[in-house]
């Protein structure tokens, strides 16, 4: 049996967090027996809860501790843990170093873009990964080029989606519609991410700016987030990042100013019943390694309009499954918007070559087959 020790610690709950508990979950119903290292009140600290997943509270506040290397290297002997998943940069070094101490095989998981880390230190950290996970060719190639790992340690494997959840109703459309106050013939573009400015929100926002009146008349737009959530205190209370509170802020005043125009959402752990209200996803990332969202958006049928760097490129293709934009232009996005609008059509085919390409590209069953196959150590094969 695979006893597995995963870290994260992380007190945020965007794409990331959500997917790690996702695959957590996955893995223990296929029989691996999972222990996680993460923070008090984080998501992954109640999904685990709810599945009786043993959890270790992080005993520390900074990115990084000795005191956590030395105390889960003991947990690992006495536990006989087989392998360790590292989920983070930080947890990586943490990982690292457990794997000097006890020698256990160490898995990490990269789920945002690099740069070159070939430096003395990341040398040692990135020499002891025995494999690392990514879901993007586009990543496989700047991770074998940036970081100093063995060659073949890279691995791609998807994202794993529950499918079968990914179903269009009619009749859910008409509700969340009717509950949005939004118009059956207004085409609703919607985008659902963090709110930071480091994930384009505000170039999202703007973009309404360069759509005439006539086209303003005929769309509505869906803002779905909370913003980056920078801690949580013991009682469980969220400190929201400075930037991204400002920008919330300025979206709600955008909101009131344009109600029958722009729409806020907060965080809603059943997307999908939102995504059946909506025709258009915008990524406007400025940079994504590979965008959960969009898988998201693409199983419910929706054509995609992301900017035209990092994963975002291989996941809409030549703009068979959607547009794609320049970065961090809003008046690129308007133009796109324009297009789909005018184009009634191309933007269902669009939607359709989407849902076939992920539904091809993201089937839980697989991810899950795929992980187990990398997590195994030698005497497991």
């Amino acid at each position: 049996m695979i006893k597995l020790l995963h870290l994260l610690n992380s007190s945020a709950r965007g794409g990331r967090e959500l997917y790690v508990c996702d695959l957590i979950v996955e893995l223990q119903k296929a029989g691996v027996e999972n222990y996680v290292l993460c923070r008090k009140h984080s998501v992954i600290d109640t999904t685990c809860k709810k599945w009786n997943i043993p959890v270790i509270h992080t005993s520390t506040n900074t990115k990084f501790s000795f005191n956590e290397v030395f105390r889960l290297s003991s947990f690992i002997k006495k536990n006989k843990i087989t392998t360790l998943y590292s989920h983070s940069r930080n947890d990586v070094f943490t990982g690292s170093l457990i794997k000097l101490f006890s020698g256990i095989k160490h898995v990490h998981g990269i789920y945002m873009g690099t740069g070159p880390k070939k430096d003395l230190i990341h040398r040692f950290v990135y020499g002891r990964v025995d494999v690392l996970i990514t879901s993007s060719e586009f990543s496989k190639k700047e991770c074998e080029n940036y970081l100093p790992v063995p060659q073949g340690t890279v691995k791609l494997i998807r994202y794993g989606r529950h499918i079968n959840n990914y179903v269009r109703s009619e009749e859910t459309r008409k509700r969340i519609r009717k509950m949005m106050n939004t118009p059956d013939d207004k085409l609703v573009i919607a985008a659902m991410s963090r709110i930071d400015k480091g994930k384009g929100i505000d170039i999202f926002a703007d973009c309404i700016h360069h759509l005439s009146p006539g086209e303003k008349s005929r769309v509505e737009f869906w803002m779905m987030g909370e913003p980056t959530v920078k801690s949580i205190d013991e009682n469980g209370t969220i400190v929201y990042e400075e930037q991204a509170e400002k920008l919330h802020s300025k979206l709600i005043q955008l909101a009131k100013e344009n109600s029958d125009l722009f729409k806020l959402i907060p965080f809603q752990k059943d997307y999908i019943t939102y995504l059946n209200g909506m025709d258009v996803f915008v990524l406007p990332t400025h940079n994504e390694m590979y965008s959960l969202s969009v898988i998201d958006a693409m199983l419910m049928g929706l054509p995609v309009i992301g900017t035209n760097a990092g994963g975002t490129t291989e996941q809409i293709g030549n703009d068979e499954r959607g547009l794609l934009v320049t970065p961090g232009s809003s008046q690129s996005i308007a133009e796109a918007i324009r297009y789909l609008l005018n184009n009634p059509s191309e933007t269902k085919l669009k939607g359709e070559n989407a849902q076939t390409w992920a539904l091809s590209q993201h089937d839980f069953t697989k991810t899950v087959a795929e992980v187990l196959r990398n997590l195994r150590t030698p005497e497991l094969q």
